[in-house]
């Protein structure tokens, strides 16, 4: 059989240079092709961003934006180089807390009234009403609910009897903070939020030991050291039967009037039945708390988480306002937010802290267990 010859051309060198130059040509068209895209996003993003915020095309957007930006230490250069000034005052006047004076009128309040419905209800067999109106019982007494909305998640516990509601300092105070884990584990508490301000750091980072405004605990005066009749504070407080009041006065007023339990913050968010903040309130986006109660006396702790893109990026004062207003509160308001916000039960978190861990802060309000109420005789 006749064998078939088979030839075999030859590979040039620059043949092979030929292919293999070909290759690295695509491998350039690629990445470019990939960066141009990338650059075209972010120029994209830049000109919408520029159009909603700056421009004013979004008003929601650039009022969130604003607000958030004039709220930090830092950062306010955020707002302040590329919007108008007079397009930011506006922004600020007409998203603001008002303040006007108004306390709370203690007569309105009857603090035994929930509790009471609750243990006739108990009494009489019948549907628990918190129940009904979609809280989860924990345990007798308290409850819980989820609040949540296009950008927020956040709970709202209520507690029948405010009694059980009192704050807590740090152990050591004037020198350093504790987790409201540490101190509502003191003294034995159910469940606590966190509370009033302190002095903080440039860059949120003190220990919490350095009270802000006036600490009441247990009917004492912890802070100022002595009352004095001069001195005037955004009094956030609760009387010694269970009356959650909200006053501008003094020290001294408070120690003459019944007030177990207190701290300062601002602003207060609803005055006898009355929502104090317009727009969004004006201090932006960011997690949040807040304190109040009902005409029929049930305490209501809220707490907003944020800074968790894909959970909860936080809320303005609106949301803390409207949230309990619509969960029967004539009385409340905020107390210390952002990487402080936390609230506890049994020894669990119940929200998401921005953190993902507690900080040192100066107080806490908790709910001590029942049958250790705070009520003493007059």
């Amino acid at each position: 059989m006749a064998q078939r010859t088979v030839k075999h051309q030859p590979t040039t060198r620059a043949g092979k240079m030929g292919k293999q130059g070909r290759v690295p040509s695509r491998k350039r068209l690629a990445v470019t092709a990939v960066c141009s895209t990338i650059i075209s996003l972010i120029l994209l993003c830049g000109i919408c961003a520029y159009l909603l915020i700056m421009a004013g095309w979004s008003q929601k957007l650039q009022t969130t934006w604003v607000c958030s930006a004039m709220n930090t230490f830092h950062h306010k250069y955020l707002a302040t180089w590329f919007i108008p000034t007079k397009t930011i005052d506006r922004i600020l006047e007409e998203n603001m807390a008002r303040d006007d004076g108004t306390d709370t009128d203690q007569s309105a309040i009857n603090p035994q009234g929930g509790q009471s419905q609750l243990e006739q209800a108990t009494e009489d067999n019948q549907v628990d009403p918190y129940l009904e109106e979609g809280y989860e019982k924990l345990e007798d007494g308290v409850y819980l609910k989820e609040v949540e909305g296009s950008s927020y998640r956040g709970y709202v516990m209520l507690v029948s009897d405010p009694t059980r509601v009192k704050l807590v300092d740090t152990a050591n105070q004037f020198s350093c903070g504790q987790t409201v884990m540490q101190m509502s584990e003191r003294v034995g508490a159910v469940a606590a939020i966190n509370g009033g301000g302190f002095n903080d750091g440039p860059n949120y980072d003190s220990n919490g030991g350095s009270p802000s405004g006036i600490i009441i605990e247990d009917g004492k005066l912890v802070n100022p050291s002595r009352p004095s009749s001069n001195d005037n504070y955004n009094i956030i407080g609760m009387t010694s039967k269970g009356i959650f009041t909200l006053q501008h006065g003094s020290s001294q007023w408070a120690m003459d009037n019944d007030i177990y339990s207190a701290v300062s913050f601002s602003p207060f968010l609803v005055v006898n039945g009355v929502g104090q903040i317009n727009g969004s309130g004006g201090w932006g986006i960011a997690p949040r708390t807040a304190l109040g109660q009902r005409a029929t006396g049930e305490m209501l702790f809220l707490v907003i988480d944020g800074r968790q893109v894909g959970w909860s990026i936080g809320c303005d004062l609106d949301v803390l306002q409207n949230t309990l207003l619509d969960e029967g509160c004539v009385n409340a308001a905020m107390l210390d937010g952002g990487s402080s916000t936390v609230m506890i039960y049994r020894g669990e978190f119940v929200n998401r802290p921005a953190l993902g861990f507690e900080r040192y802060i100066n107080n806490c309000w908790v709910v001590l267990p029942a049958g250790e109420e705070t009520s003493v005789e007059s």
